[in-house]
Parts: structure tokens; C-alpha cells; sequence
């Protein structure tokens, strides 16, 4: 008998499952933890998620979709530009799944190689995903390059603002508000300082 597929719902009660195993275990989650946690078979675990860092996927991209979605809103609104829309959204979006080891989670996604190759790729996925948005609202085409550069943009602020509360431990509008600031003054515009021996 074939079984139905898991949607996107029950994909992620799975991924918030592994993901406390994840931290429980400090980022060294042993197979028999995680296929525990996901209440699947081993071999039906592996299926959905290919390595035991892949089962943090789906809670990552909730975040993206979050994201998206809120970003969305905020510009369906007539915000003054599409980067305070970004800014205004991301707050917004980190304040979704929230638990009492998440920041941990974040430090572990940051600093354990498997977990942050997860990550990345989720960020990359985010791009694609506020690709069309972004061109609409900026009434370019979507495979332009100047949407790609601000859907990058907006997935770098994202990220960058993410690396703030973990390793500064600031609150996520503390962190969005420093990175949107930096952004603003386009730090890569400025002349080299001349160096003095």
C-alpha cells in the first residue's frame, strides 16, 4: 500500500521535533534520537531527509516562507521603499517559531559544518523565493539582474541579522535595524583607508 506523502504542515512538527533533539544533543544528534523524535522508520526518515542535518530543512524554510509572506504584505501596503519594507518584515518574520532553545539552535546552525551547509542552502532558496516579489514591486522583470541583486539583498540582510542575534545576542530588532543601517551606508563605496607603517 502506498502512503500519502507528508505535507508541509507535518514536515515541519517533524523538523521542530529533530531540531530539539539537535540542540539537546548540543549538534551531535545520534540517528536513533532524531528517527525517534520524527516518529518515522529509519528508512522513511531518510527518505524525507537525507542526512540527519537535512531534518532542520523544513524549519529553516518555514522561516524563508515567513518571510516572504510578511515582505509580501508590507508592500501591498505602500511602504516608502523596498528596503523599509525588507526591514520592517524581517522583525516580523524572526518572531514566528519561537522556543526556548532556538537562539541555541541558531549558535549550533552557525558553528557545526553539516548544520550551517543546511542553512546556506536555505538561504539560497530564499532568493528564489522573494525573486518575484521583489522584481513586481520594483517593476523589473524576474530574470533580470537587478531583481536577482535585490532579492540577494534582501536573503543578506536577512542572514546578516541572523549572525547579529546569535553572536552578539541582540533582540531581532536591534539586529535588523544595525545590519539595515550598514546596508545604508554602503560600506564598500568608501575610499580604502591609506595604511600608515
Amino acid at each position: 500500500m502506498v502512503r500519502r506523502p507528508l505535507n508541509d504542515e507535518e514536515l515541519l512538527d517533524i523538523s521542530l521535533r529533530c531540531a530539539e533533539v539537535i540542540h539537546e544533543y548540543d549538534g551531535n544528534a545520534p540517528t536513533s534520537a532524531l528517527v525517534a523524535a520524527s516518529g518515522l522508520s529509519e528508512r522513511t526518515f531518510f527518505r524525507y531527509f537525507p542526512t540527519k542535518a537535512e531534518s532542520i530543512r523544513p524549519f529553516l524554510d518555514a522561516g524563508s516562507r515567513r518571510f516572504s509572506a510578511v515582505l509580501t504584505q508590507h508592500l501591498s501596503r505602500s511602504a516608502a521603499s523596498v528596503f523599509d519594507a525588507v526591514v520592517t518584515a524581517l522583525p516580523e518574520a524572526f518572531a514566528g517559531v519561537r522556543t526556548p532553545w532556538t537562539h541555541h539552535l541558531m549558535q549550533l546552525v552557525l558553528t557545526v559544518p553539516a548544520l550551517r551547509r543546511v542553512w546556506l542552502e536555505s538561504n539560497e532558496d530564499l532568493v528564489d523565493m522573494l525573486l518575484p516579489t521583489l522584481a513586481r514591486a520594483l517593476g523589473l522583470s524576474p530574470d533580470s539582474a537587478e531583481a536577482r541583486m535585490a532579492a540577494d539583498q534582501a536573503a543578506l540582510l536577512a542572514e546578516s541579522s541572523v549572525r547579529r542575534m546569535v553572536y552578539l545576542d541582540e533582540d531581532r530588532h536591534q539586529a535588523v535595524a544595525k545590519v539595515a543601517a550598514a546596508f545604508r551606508s554602503a560600506p564598500l563605496s568608501r575610499r580604502p583607508q591609506s595604511s600608515t607603517s
